[in-house]
């Protein structure tokens, strides 16, 4: 039996059968106290009347939990979905769930068990979906790990693949990059200490309090490093942040917005820039600059990474101020 109750939060934009899937998944792992909360950010297919449809069936999986949808009423990024769904917040335990992921047997419990005390926040192992084998060079679409090595996918037909993990936690380098812990490791490999710098957002849990202390998560990011800021603020905090093996996620990586979309590179360099600028050491703040200018130069300082690093140092003057606010708050 479950000592704490928990709010799961899912941010659905334009995928509502998908954002259905991850709720279902982990509606039968819910139990009285809990509330189950599904954030439409503004779609603007037929999403919305699409989950309402299912909030029905959604409610007598989830029972006695609670299950709701709430209509942002407009996109305004993954941030501001979250904390709509969090909006009067009364449970234990703020858990959130990407609409891309399914989780399996006992996820819940597990993930939510260590927290109390000086442990602020937890982080699942999640594993990509299907099987995979390294890459080809006739392949067009695979996956670049830390090291280098490809992996494409197993399609039908060839001979079986491994599976591979798409996060343990999140990490932080020395140019202010944040990337997922054990990225593309083999599965069946040694996995690492529960210690880690901070959690991945696509399957975490944040106690109450300390979500409350630390004031959530931020909503001007629009999406990305949304969960490093988070990491930073827990342990500015005096938090600390466990990986959680026994929490497994099944996630299809990139199904919501694909990792080489103009977007994703301009977002992402911009806010590796403000979120480093706000809480990193100064040497990973000058690097973070440093090598953003340096690929914005790169790219003739035109495209999107170039655009978003320009934002990045347009918004440097605020993230300095917040950065100055917080320690002297401390």
């Amino acid at each position: 039996m479950r000592g704490r109750s928990a709010r799961v939060i899912l941010v659905n934009w334009e995928n509502a059968p998908l954002t259905l899937r991850a709720a279902h998944s982990i509606a039968p792992q819910m139990g009285r106290g809990d509330h189950l909360v599904i954030v439409d950010n503004g779609s603007g297919d037929d999403s919305l009347s699409i989950l309402r449809d299912g909030l029905k069936e959604l409610r007598d999986a989830a029972a006695p939990a609670r299950a709701s949808l709430v209509n942002a009423g407009a996109n305004e990024g993954f941030g501001a979905g979250v904390m709509a769904g969090a909006r009067g917040l009364d449970e234990d335990a703020v858990v959130l769930l990407n609409n891309d992921a399914t989780v399996r047997e006992g996820f819940l419990d597990a993930l939510v068990a260590p927290l109390g005390g000086a442990v602020g926040a937890t982080t699942a192992l999640i594993l990509l979906t299907g099987t995979w084998r390294p890459a080809l060079a006739s392949d067009r679409e695979f996956l670049v790990a830390r090291d280098g090595s490809r992996w494409a996918r197993a399609g039908e037909g060839e001979e079986k693949g491994r599976v591979l993990i798409n996060s343990t936690g999140n990490e932080v380098d020395a140019a202010g990059n944040g990337y997922d812990r054990s990225w593309l490791h083999p599965a069946d490999s040694p996995l690492p200490a529960p210690e880690v710098f901070g959690l991945c957002g696509g399957a975490c849990a944040i106690s109450a309090r300390a979500w409350e202390r630390v004031g959530g998560v931020r909503t001007d990011l629009f999406m990305y490093y949304e969960d490093t800021d988070l990491s930073y603020k827990l342990r500015e905090a005096g938090y600390e942040v466990r990986f959680v093996s026994g929490a497994v996620v099944d996630h299809e990586h990139a199904a919501s917005s694909g990792t080489s979309s103009p977007m994703f590179l301009r977002v992402n360099a911009r806010n590796r820039i403000i979120v480093a600028a706000q809480h990193a050491p100064w040497g990973v703040v000058a690097r973070a600059i440093a090598r953003s200018i340096a690929r914005a130069m790169r790219s003739g300082g035109r495209g999107p990474v170039a655009c978003g690093v320009l934002q990045g140092l347009l918004a440097l003057p605020r993230a300095l101020r917040h950065r100055t606010a917080a320690r002297l708050r401390r």
